[in-house]
């Protein structure tokens, strides 16, 4: 049997399911194969950043998210102590408690085995068709397409699929960026770490205070609280003889107690798994018509809690861009940016995830490159800066590669600075459909984007700020009344006219070119 789709997807966990939810929204037809029998019951990633939380809005699930959430990112603490029942305890404030400003969405804690199911759902019911404990046999590409061998593992049964494009999500142990012959760097795996969930009886209090997670130094480990599991996350030492088997029900409850700083504590073992805190990437993140996403392409350690929201980010940058391709809209050199675009922000936020671990763990600084200073969680979660690629206009990023948000320019590259609509208190971000956005207090330059969208055959939306809006996006995009402003699908800047043009058409027209690629003759 041969089966014939757009986009063929490896791997179904959070990254993969993430961009099938996200190409569906966009009418592409994809096929996704995981070799798991269902999603994962492991807790893994759980706080999804406000920058993610917007992305899950505008595809349709940001209100089950928060009806699922798992945590509460906005209402718990960071704490460091020897043991839970320590006096002496650090509160570190609440992880992006600043950043109700940045966006109309806010972080939330929902973790990868309620989440997984959401996406799975959502995108299966938009079209995707995904097919769990089934596995990538092998594949070849050429100028036409990629040809892939899939078998199910339950009925032993293969199948051929033919795809434009195939995206490789199989996390950071899959095989497929090796057989692209794609190399990485990076210091490589720093930690082994074990995940056990367990079923308890203690409170999610410190002193009375709601924490999200606990680092307790007498076991050197981080103890989560959840409605009806607990998350004990800590290091073993395979080069000193232990290993993940050690770790039995006996062994949790001693830790688990030793944890608390107490021994009356019930302790249920759930499941024990193990993962490696690790810091790679990949020297590209394209070859031919596949694309590496999520920790195929890049692997952080979680200090900071960037890496699966960089997958998330990953996937809503290819989107767009292979459905503009893919509808005859954009040129095939716009899936270049990708690589262009992504590899340089991953790398950013790969330094300052091991900045954070230098400063957690001190006895890594030997294997460490030496660590960059610390950004705000801010501006590495919404100053993204893309210096080139799918953009009308470049400029340089910051030093440390990310903008400050608070401050924003307004220019090409950056994350169009949130502002509320006037009309009936949406958020500019909202006003995003499947295409662009022109941003105008002119008339002239709202008249001239609909002539050239419907030149290039894209869609695209107008807004006229008013009211209070129009001074908030004069100020945070730096444009005089008679500018504009072109926000691309994925919600950055890829072009502005600070002021008045007189040749609002034409502007427009190159603008379109220059991010999309030639058009092609109409």
């Amino acid at each position: 049997m041969t089966h014939d789709t757009d986009v063929l997807i490896v791997g179904g966990s959070l990254n993969g399911l993430t961009t099938a939810l996200l190409l569906a929204r966009h009418g592409v037809r994809c096929i996704v194969v995981e070799r798991h029998p269902d999603t994962t019951v492991q807790y893994k990633f759980a706080g999804i950043s406000p920058r993610s939380m917007e992305i899950f809005r505008w595809a349709g699930i940001e209100q089950e998210i928060h009806a699922s959430r798992t945590g509460d990112q906005k209402a718990g603490e960071i704490a460091r102590a020897r043991n839970l029942a320590d006096p002496d305890l650090q509160f570190m404030g609440r992880p992006w408690s600043d950043m109700d400003t940045l966006s109309v969405a806010t972080a939330e804690t929902c973790d990868q085995d309620v989440l997984e199911p959401i996406l799975r759902r959502h995108a299966a019911a938009g079209g995707a068709d995904i097919r769990f404990h089934t596995e990538l046999v092998d594949f070849t590409q050429n100028e036409d397409g990629v040809q892939a061998t899939i078998r199910d593992l339950e009925s032993g049964e293969a199948s051929r699929v033919f795809a434009q494009w195939m995206i490789a999500a199989d996390g950071v142990g899959g095989a497929t960026r090796e057989r692209l012959g794609i190399g990485r760097s990076g210091p490589g795996v720093l930690q082994h770490w074990m995940n056990l969930i367990f079923e308890t009886d203690l409170e999610p209090f410190l002193q009375g205070r709601r924490f999200t997670s606990c680092f307790v130094s007498d076991i050197n480990a981080s103890v989560t609280p959840r409605p009806r599991r607990w998350l004990l996350s800590l290091q073993y030492r395979p080069d000193q003889g232990e290993s993940p088997e050690d770790f039995d029900a006996d062994r949790v409850r001693d830790l688990v107690r030793q944890a608390a700083g107490r021994q009356d504590v019930r302790v249920d073992l759930f499941d024990a798994r193990e993962w490696a805190a690790a810091g790679f990437i990949a020297d590209r993140f394209s070859h031919g018509r596949v694309f590496l996403l999520g920790d195929a392409a890049h692997s952080m350690p979680p200090t900071g809690g960037f890496g699966g929201n960089t997958g998330i980010h990953d996937a809503h940058n290819l989107a767009w861009k292979l459905a503009h391709v893919l509808n005859g809209r954009a040129d095939p050199a716009l899936l270049d940016t990708y690589d262009v675009e992504r590899r340089h922000v991953a790398a950013r936020t790969l330094a300052q995830a091991l900045a954070r671990l230098a400063a957690w763990f001190k006895d890594l600084s030997a294997r460490l490159p030496p660590p960059e200073p610390i950004a705000p969680d801010a501006n590495v979660i919404f100053g993204q800066h893309y210096p080139r690629g799918a953009l009308a206009q470049g400029a340089d990023p910051p030093p440390s590669g990310f903008s400050n948000p608070f401050e924003p320019t307004g220019a090409p590259g950056e994350r169009a600075p949130h502002i509320w609509l006037a009309d009936d208190r949406r958020a500019l971000h909202d006003a995003i459909g499947d295409g662009f956005l022109l941003v105008s207090d002119s008339p002239a330059w709202i008249e001239a984007a609909g002539v050239a969208a419907d030149r290039r055959g894209v869609t695209i939306a107008t807004y006229s700020p008013h009211g209070d809006s129009r001074d908030a996006w004069r100020e945070k995009y730096g444009v005089s009344p008679d500018g504009a402003v072109l926000v691309r699908p994925d919600g950055f800047i890829g072009w502005r006219a600070v002021d008045a043009s007189g040749a609002p058409d034409q502007d427009l027209r190159g603008a379109f070119d220059r991010i999309l690629g030639p058009a092609s003759p109409r």
